[in-house]
């Protein structure tokens, strides 16, 4: 005869206190969250965008200045465009002049927590960003006339270096064309 166990919920040590280990009842898997998500919820994550439309030979930027603290941005993105261009992006900027400052939002629309990097956005024509310095350590052709994307997720993150500038740039090929460009972050004190 078999004998009943008791089942006991399963806990995790949170601060000073426990707490019960979610499962799924169907099929028994541990109910989680990624890191990133975790971020979200903690007021941790943030956005910025700019979207332009271009023509012949004009380029587009995003400048990030990372906070001077151990707050380090761990960074994804997402860039669309219609057209043919080239996407770069540069490290270790000297100086920018020009852009349009622009506030980076909390995905968590519940949180005060504002994000330490500075943004700015413009484009030929409508307060261009002109840097000085830097070095290319992204350079992503994109091809003719079909419309493209190009993306880091989450297993491709950049963990951008504390109290840096970055130039995120889109250089315009010969057709018109609309490009959209996302950055998400959030802001982790590194534990090393």
């Amino acid at each position: 005869m078999a004998v009943p166990i008791k089942k006991q919920p399963i806990q995790a040590v949170i601060g000073d206190t426990f707490a019960d280990v979610r499962m799924d009842s169907t099929t028994h898997v541990l109910t989680t969250i990624n890191y990133a998500h975790h971020e979200t919820h903690s007021g941790n994550f943030y956005r910025t965008a700019m979207n332009f439309t271009l023509g012949n030979g004009n380029v587009c930027a995003l400048s990030f200045i990372t906070p001077n603290s151990t707050k380090w941005c761990h960074m994804t993105w997402e860039l669309s465009d219609t057209a043919d261009g080239t996407f770069d992006l540069l490290e270790d900027v000297t100086s920018f002049a020009g852009g349009v400052a622009t506030v980076p939002v909390n995905k968590n629309r519940n949180s005060r927590s504002a994000s330490g990097a500075v943004c700015t956005r413009g484009m030929t024509g409508a307060d261009p960003i002109t840097p000085t310095g830097g070095t290319a350590i992204l350079d992503i052709a994109l091809a003719t006339g079909k419309g493209n994307t190009a993306s880091r997720t989450d297993n491709a993150e950049y963990i951008l270096k504390q109290n840096s500038k970055y130039l995120f740039r889109y250089t315009n090929g010969t057709a018109a064309n609309v490009v959209h460009l996302i950055l998400h972050w959030y802001e982790h004190t590194d534990k090393d």
